[in-house]
């Protein structure tokens, strides 16, 4: 793939799925993060930044459908 994708990671404020973003924050991606942790995400879109990568953070339960279409159309 030739220049910066469009991904979305769910889990993403912690654990294997922070990780998985701050990875393609190194790829210069832009990385959408949804978890439902507020403070997570914010620490979690910080480092994706400070890898290269365009950060989006959203708050999402992602047992909320009303919520995942929400965030779905912000991304």
């Amino acid at each position: 793939m030739s220049g910066p994708q469009t991904v979305v990671v769910t889990g993403a404020s912690g654990g294997i799925g922070r990780a998985t973003a701050i990875e393609f924050g190194r790829r210069g991606d832009r990385v959408a993060l949804l978890a439902r942790g507020e403070a997570g995400l914010l620490g979690a879109a910080s480092e994706v930044r400070d890898a290269g990568g365009t950060a989006l953070p959203i708050a999402t339960d992602m047992a909320d459908a009303d919520a995942v279409f929400a965030a779905a159309k912000r991304v």
